[in-house]
C-alpha cells in the first residue's frame, strides 16, 4: 500500500533523477553519474523464474558518497521521510530512493 501511494505521490518523468540526485547532494557526493545499459543478462543463476524479465536493461546511478548503516536503515523504511529534521538537506521534503519504484519493482544498490 506504501510504494502505491508513493508511486501516486510522484509524477512520472524526470523527477525520479531529481531525487537521486538530490541524495548524492544530501550525502555530500562530489560526483553524480548515470547510465542507461542495454544489455540483457542470462537468466541461468536467477533466485526464482520471475526474476527472469528483470535481467535487463538497466539505468546506473551512482554517486562517490559512502553508504552509512543508518541510510541502510532509512532505505528500509519504505516512505516514511527521514531527513525532515535535518534543515539542511535537499531532499528534506521529497520520498527520495522510493521515487524509483516507477521504473521497477526490483529497485537494487550496491555499497
Amino acid at each position: 500500500r506504501r510504494l502505491k501511494n508513493i508511486v501516486e505521490m510522484y509524477p512520472e518523468g524526470p523527477q525520479q533523477l531529481n531525487e537521486l540526485i538530490q541524495n548524492a547532494d544530501d550525502a555530500k557526493a562530489t560526483v553524480v553519474r548515470f547510465l542507461v545499459s542495454k544489455k540483457q543478462h542470462k537468466n541461468s543463476s536467477v533466485l526464482g523464474q520471475k526474476l527472469n524479465d528483470w535481467q535487463g536493461p538497466a539505468l546506473y546511478c551512482y554517486n562517490d558518497a559512502t553508504f552509512s548503516p543508518r541510510d541502510f536503515q532509512n532505505l528500509a523504511k519504505i516512505g516514511q521521510a527521514s531527513k525532515l529534521e535535518k534543515l539542511s538537506t535537499t531532499g528534506r521534503f521529497g520520498l527520495g530512493f522510493n521515487s524509483v519504484f516507477h521504473w521497477t519493482d526490483v529497485p537494487s544498490f550496491v555499497s
